[in-house]
């Protein structure tokens, strides 16, 4: 069985990509009415696919898909399965679902901004927008057998993201609301990307994720964990982050030269944690998502 239960009809799958094992998962809820929580890339559509075989769940009874924001590690997969999957409606935040239905757009953007990286991301194959329910936060699915999932508004890594709730089992699908996770000692890792990301937003979505008081956290990269203080622990992983290369940048002064900076400290920590032709990548992503936070919420230049 390549899907690992977790709890009563709640299982992950590990989808492999980039070639990492438990980095990036896809999480499969056996209810009535079934659901799958991220869609990985479209490279891993078929280890889902298979994975719903192996499970007994008829591809007709996929009720829906639910990537928690439209970047291309949770969502790509999602055209692939509304084919594979004719019942399944796509939920997705609202500022998402027009490049869901068309994602010439945010394809052209991905690929300017990995180049040469693109192949690993895959594609996004196009949803028909009659298979596709745009929500904006407080939606509850109902699943049958006690399970419904509530949409959380989830701001901060994105203006588009949410985080999925199932209140039977108060598990809290996080997707990157709550960072990286990387079992085997690399604990928690922020995601900071550009162009959006937002430090308060971040932060009081936090806050509002812990008031619903999860009894477990469903982390995409990766995994459950019942350490609910790890929301805490995010918080301000993220303040140190972001006063780190504030500093950096004062010092600095040098866009380039702040990337660099940091590039040449977190790649000795976070090898291992990436493939090699991504981490200098990753690691950019997430310097150049603070700096322009910077530049344009604090008016650092």
């Amino acid at each position: 069985m390549i899907a690992e239960r977790i709890a009563e009809n709640l299982y992950i799958l590990d989808t492999g990509m980039f070639g990492l094992d438990r980095y990036d998962g896809l999480y499969i809820l056996k209810a009535p009415r079934v659901a799958l929580i991220e869609t990985g890339l479209s490279h891993t559509v078929e280890r889902a696919l298979e994975a719903l075989d192996e499970l007994g769940i008829r591809r007709e009874d996929v009720a829906y898909l639910m990537p928690t924001h439209v970047h291309l590690d949770h969502a790509g997969g999602t055209g692939h399965l509304a084919e594979a999957c004719p019942n399944a409606k796509v939920v997705v935040h609202e500022q998402g679902a027009p490049h869901v239905i068309d994602p010439a757009r945010l394809l052209e953007s991905v690929q300017r901004a990995v180049g040469p990286l693109f192949p690993f991301y895959g594609t996004l194959q196009p949803t028909p927008a009659e298979r596709v329910l745009p929500v904006r936060g407080g939606e509850v699915f109902d699943l049958g057998d006690g399970y419904a999932i509530e949409v959380i508004a989830a701001p901060g890594h994105a203006p588009h993201h949410v985080c999925f709730f199932e209140r039977k089992e108060r598990a809290l699908f996080t997707g990157d609301a709550a960072g990286i996770y990387r079992p085997g000692g690399g604990g928690l890792l922020p995601t900071t990307p550009p162009p959006a990301f937002h430090l308060e937003q971040a932060l009081e979505t936090l806050a509002r994720l812990k008031a619903l008081r999860p009894r477990l956290l469903l982390y995409t990269h990766w995994g459950a964990q019942t350490d609910i203080e790890l929301l805490d622990r995010y918080a301000h992983l993220l303040q140190d982050w972001v006063g780190e290369i504030e500093r950096a940048k004062k010092t600095l002064q040098d866009d380039q030269a702040v990337t660099e900076y940091f590039v040449q400290k977190k790649t000795p920590l976070l090898e291992g944690h990436y493939p090699e032709p991504l981490l200098r990548g990753e690691i950019e992503m997430n310097v150049q998502g603070i700096l322009l936070y910077l530049k344009k919420v604090r008016g650092i230049t």
